[in-house]
């Protein structure tokens, strides 16, 4: 009498082997989209920081600018103009010019070079200044521009674009 051993067989069979790739690549391309789409998010995010962090900055610098003026020299009165000049009590920064240059908002103080408000990271557009001065009156401005910043990772590019608005009185 002869007995027969069974053995199970060891190891996997071919499609036990497809099924586990099938499902490992399943989950890698699920942590791939996720990754990539996590990436489109953040840099979006940086882009709008970006546009909003020096929009506020260089709204408030301008407006606190002119309210600490004596006088404003450029647009004149009830006038517009793509520039602001003000005269400052300091001696050395008088007069002051806000102006955009390309595609950046800069100021001049007195004789000394122009210095960059916005940079390379965001484009600065439409940079309107309006005189709202009337007789007898301090002196009030209207300051509005627009700051866009581009981000092209991923498939299409992401554009943010805003426009900033700000008004100040001489004190």
């Amino acid at each position: 009498m002869t007995f027969q051993r069974h053995t199970s067989p060891k190891g996997f069979v071919l499609v036990e082997v497809l099924v586990y790739i099938g499902i490992i690549a399943l989950i890698l391309t699920a942590v791939g989209t996720l990754a990539a789409l996590t990436n489109n998010a953040r840099a979006k995010q940086t882009v709008e920081r970006e546009v909003e962090e020096q929009g506020r900055q260089v709204l408030e610098q301008v407006l606190q600018t002119a309210r600490n003026s004596s006088g404003i020299t450029s647009p004149t009165s009830r006038a517009s103009g793509s520039s602001l000049t003000v005269t400052v009590d300091s001696a050395p920064a008088s007069p002051t010019v806000f102006s955009l240059s390309g595609t950046t908002i800069q100021i001049t103080e007195g004789a000394a070079a122009a210095v960059s408000l916005t940079n390379s990271n965001v484009l600065a557009s439409a940079l309107s200044i309006q005189n709202l001065t009337r007789a007898s009156t301090p002196g009030t401005i209207r300051v509005s521009f627009t700051l866009s910043g581009t981000i092209t990772s991923g498939k299409l590019p992401f554009i943010y674009s805003k426009t900033f608005y700000g008004a100040a009185s001489l004190r």
